[in-house]
């Protein structure tokens, strides 16, 4: 017995069909190979990177929320990034006081850090118009980039660490 094309289409296309809805309600772990064994390195890392003990991290607060309802009155977190206008003073040494005053910089929830440099976050406080942060100890010295940084990107001035 021959079969037709059309016929031999149809089966090859049910046989997918079937393919993919097994696919979709099997358990993943059937799917999933065994990760591979990786043997432990015996080499110590050079100078690994120490945090000061000295400079807390600043943690955001996460908001719960009692309902959905609730949840939906909370502030919208994204928009434009923030636009330093002037850092006040522009250069100073570790637990200084600098003033960046500014717009766009969201509601207090949705301002994520204040940073002199890479790695090195700092104390801040917001209010309407302008951030104070305190230099951080353990930076390095020189001209850094000061950034700020909210839920919709981040901006950044020179800053010179005495």
């Amino acid at each position: 017995m021959a079969m037709n094309t059309a016929a031999g289409f149809r089966i090859t296309v049910a046989i997918g069909v079937l393919a993919i809805c097994l696919g979709a309600i099997s358990p993943v772990g059937t799917w999933a190979a065994e990760p591979a064994k990786q043997e432990k390195k015996t080499k110590k890392a050079k100078n690994p990177p120490q945090v000061p003990a000295s400079t807390p991290t600043p943690k955001a607060a996460v908001p719960t929320f009692a309902s959905a309802e609730t949840a939906g009155k909370a502030p919208s977190c994204f928009g434009e990034a923030p636009m330093l206008d002037k850092l006040t003073p522009d250069e100073g040494k570790a637990g200084d006081k600098v003033t960046i005053t500014g717009t766009k910089f969201g509601e207090a929830a949705c301002l994520r850090g204040v940073s002199f440099g890479p790695g090195h976050p700092a104390q801040f406080k917001q209010t309407n118009d302008s951030i104070t942060a305190v230099v951080p100890q353990g930076g390095k010295k020189g001209l850094v980039l000061l950034t700020v940084t909210t839920a919709s990107g981040e901006n950044s001035k020179p800053f010179l660490i005495k």
